[in-house]
């Protein structure tokens, strides 16, 4: 495959050598059966056999060699957890004390917010651990990879994907109804013909060599004249070597001079770089020499790839540096409604936002707390259809991924509609499962400003309404048991606000009467009427 030599690693992994590397590949493409769990209720768990494959870096499981059952992107693998976090596990309660926690592990994949989940149970631990260990790494790996493997990849995967019987061919149909899945619309057979190259050809299949030309000539017709317009305007024109070069063929020195003078990339002032970045983009390895050349397809595959990219990916690591300012002088990545995994009336409220929310590197996330039955509130959002999750479960969520992205602060915005007992129980709560973690005190009394991100490092804060002094719930002893939904035991002094409009409505009830009803101005609160 010559669009991938030298290419399928992009470098050393400080945690693995190159015999155990190619082991691990080995025993992954081999494959082995796993116990699968379903989503769905109606199924149960089935033993698998689980393959990667490397060609086109996708894991896929069979019920038998000839079938292929389903398959994922490792490209779309977000997470890989071990143990049996997931709610497939928890629908098959009768087995889960003979099942192992450390046999077991979870992949988490998808393209939304809202991941897929794929719950896998292994025969051993070792056997769990090669699974999670190997796809870290052909995770990261293939992300990482420069983009014409990438898309080489990605040309394979449709290609068998369509050649169903595995004769390395497909049929002018079958690519006809590819094209169509990638909302190419394509008007006739002759179409197709016509854009394809005629060598290869037998019996009206497509080889994949031909499906990579269509490709290109697909992708590429419609942009024939973008490197010429691109290298021929007046700022590149004078790195031609010659003017009337109109079907422009940069070579080592008019890729380094473009490099250099249009695009100020101040990494290609090195000569030996620009050249191996060259043969990153060549599918020919002949071409692999002192003075490399690109033909029109790959200079614009690089224009248009991830490579050619305006930001800086030094700058995507923070610099410790730049964090000892007060917290209050950055931007707090932050999410609104952060349990929602849809719309804010009947969607459902799930742990797995908080996760997915942490792991994106929030680091403000919002819990809106509500009176729930045992005394522990319930997060949800109020007065809709959303559904409910429990208070303790949200914060061992939190515990559990607060730090693997990011070691900087959380902040817990809490939106409490709580009764003063419940109040209580969330902070014994928060102390309980956050433990150290959790700030409860000033980090420098003497300090006039608020603590850095590097002073919070691994901590999480509480932002919450704190009651002035003199103005909290005071409550009336009694010997009667506090009922939660009671206030009748309680005073609160402060302001009573005059905000609603006035209901002038004759009632007929005699002076000194009042009516509650549900305020328009502070929703969720109480306006009272007097005559």
């Amino acid at each position: 495959m010559a669009g991938t030599s030298g290419f399928l690693s992009n470098g050393p992994v400080p945690w693995m050598d190159d015999t155990e590397m190619n082991n691990l590949y080995r025993d992954l493409e081999l494959g082995t059966v796993m116990t699968l769990f379903y989503s769905k209720k109606s199924q149960r768990p089935e033993r698998r056999t689980f393959q990667v494959k490397l060609e086109t870096r996708t894991i896929i499981w069979t019920r038998s060699t000839d079938k292929i059952e389903g398959e994922i992107d490792i490209r779309e693998i977000k997470e890989i957890r071990p143990g049996q976090k997931s709610r497939d596990f928890e629908r098959y309660v009768e087995d889960s004390a003979v099942r192992l926690d450390n046999f077991c592990f979870v992949i988490l994949y998808g393209t939304e917010f809202r991941l897929k989940s794929l719950s896998l149970a292994a025969t051993s631990d070792e056997e769990m651990s090669m699974w999670v260990k190997g796809l870290k790494w052909l995770r990261d790996d293939t992300l990482k990879s420069p983009t014409p493997l990438q898309i080489e990849r990605w040309l394979r995967k449709q290609f068998y994907a369509a050649d169903r019987n595995r004769e390395d061919r497909i049929s002018y149909k079958d690519l006809k109804n590819m094209l169509s899945q990638v909302n190419y619309k394509v008007p006739n057979m002759r179409f197709i013909k016509d854009k394809l190259p005629d060598s290869e050809t037998r019996n009206g299949d497509v080889t994949f060599s031909q499906f990579a030309q269509l490709y290109r000539n697909l992708m590429f017709d419609a942009q024939k004249n973008v490197s010429a317009d691109i290298l021929c305007s007046p700022i590149a024109l004078p790195l031609l070597r010659s003017p009337a070069e109109a079907h422009f063929i940069p070579h080592l020195c008019d890729f380094q001079s473009f490099l250099v003078e249009c695009q100020k990339e101040l990494w290609a002032s090195d000569n030996n770089k620009v050249q191996e970045f060259m043969f990153s983009y060549l599918k020919d390895p002949l071409r692999e020499v002192e003075d490399p050349y690109f033909h029109p397809e790959e200079f614009l595959t690089y224009l248009f790839s991830k490579e050619n990219t305006i930001w800086d990916s030094s700058l995507d690591m923070v610099c410790a540096e730049n964090m000892n300012n007060p917290l209050s002088h950055y931007w707090i990545s932050s999410s609104h409604n952060t349990y929602l995994t849809g719309d804010q009336f009947a969607s459902e409220s799930s742990l797995e936002a908080y996760a997915r929310c942490l792991r994106m590197g929030c680091r403000c996330i919002e819990l809106d707390c509500w009176d729930g039955p045992d005394s522990m509130p319930v997060i949800y959002h109020g007065h809709t259809l959303t559904t409910k999750i429990k208070f303790n479960d949200v914060l061992n969520t939190i515990k559990d991924h607060a730090f693997v992205t990011s070691e900087y602060p959380i902040i817990l915005s809490i939106e409490d509609h709580c009764s003063i007992v419940q109040q209580r129980n969330m902070a014994t709560q928060f102390k309980k499962v956050f433990g150290d973690m959790l700030l409860t005190k000033a980090v420098d009394m003497a300090a006039d400003g608020l603590p850095s991100p590097n002073q919070l490092k691994k901590k999480i804060l509480i932002k919450h309404k704190k009651l002035a002094e003199g103005s909290a719930y005071e409550e009336v002893p009694t010997a009667t048991p506090y009922s939660e939904n009671d206030i009748s035991n309680s005073i609160k002094n402060g302001i009573l606000y005059l905000e609603d409009p006035i209901n002038h409505v004759k009632t007929g009830a005699p002076d000194g009467s009042f009516l509650v009803r549900e305020s328009e101005t502070f929703v969720g609160d109480y306006t009272l009427s007097f005559w």
